[in-house]
């Protein structure tokens, strides 16, 4: 399914490419080249991609005011905790930091999907509405989507994108409240066990791999576990299995399943 290109120049600098895990994270396992190795399903080939390539986002699957507004805060919040975990800066979590991983967790995962299974714009006329009392330029809409308000376009039909931002905001508020009281803790891999694999979604398992050494788990009350290769790999091959379009991994040849 196609999207809506912004009009000519894009202007109003809406971001197109949205990314479902975004491209802060997907760098922590780019390798010497700036690059990660994506495992594609559906051509069943390994390729080399940088982190804020396209082939990593959405286009234009939810609004402006939700990519740069709620969504930013949920991600901006989550990289500065990863950015401590992983200096060393902080071992174990309260409920503040546990809200901050549940967000983002909750958020990778319900835009993955919104991704994959992208809905249609949907028209007013399907539901007897003949015209609109005001026909709005392109440019009135984008400044309107700017602010977070929808609008119906000249031929009776609604961007899809308008009804998928507060879609997720509430699938993002019920899923975190399903996760409250979850115990993170920090996994490791033990040094020469391999390297964690990165799905695009990981509706599987509680967890969240920040490096490709370490990765949050929410299964055990056990703190800084340390993994030989058979426990990375019991996670790798999850992270496999549960995947939709895409893995990747530093260098899936150094990643045990």
């Amino acid at each position: 399914m196609t999207f809506e290109a912004p009009q000519k120049g894009n202007p109003r600098r809406l971001t197109v490419n949205q990314h479902t895990f975004p491209s802060a994270s997907i760098a922590r396992f780019a390798g010497a080249r700036g690059s990660v190795q994506v495992f594609h399903k559906r051509t069943q080939k390994v390729i080399p991609v940088k982190p804020k390539d396209q082939f990593f986002c959405a286009q234009r699957v939810w609004d402006q005011k939700a990519e740069t507004g709620f969504m930013k805060g949920v991600e901006d919040a989550f990289q500065e905790l990863a950015g401590e975990i992983l200096s060393g800066k902080i071992h174990r979590f309260g409920a503040s930091e546990a809200e901050v991983i549940n967000e983002f967790y909750c958020l990778w995962n319900i835009r993955a999907r919104h991704k994959q299974f992208r809905i249609a714009d949907q028209s007013l006329a399907d539901y007897g509405a003949l015209a609109v009392a005001r026909e709005y330029t392109k440019d009135e809409q984008e400044i309107m989507e700017l602010e977070g308000i929808g609008c119906i376009r000249p031929d009776l039909t609604m961007a899809s994108r308008l009804l998928v931002a507060p879609t997720i905001r509430l699938n993002l508020s019920d899923s975190v409240q399903m996760l409250r009281g979850a115990l993170w803790q920090v996994l490791r891999a033990r040094e020469g066990a391999g390297e964690f694999i990165v799905p695009d979604n990981f509706y599987k398992l509680w967890a969240v791999p920040l490096s490709p050494t370490v990765c949050l788990w929410a299964h055990s009350k056990e703190t800084n576990k340390m993994l030989d290769r058979a426990a990375l790999a019991v996670i790798n091959r999850d992270a496999v299995e549960t995947s939709l379009e895409y893995y990747f991994a530093r260098d899936l040849s150094q990643c045990p399943r």
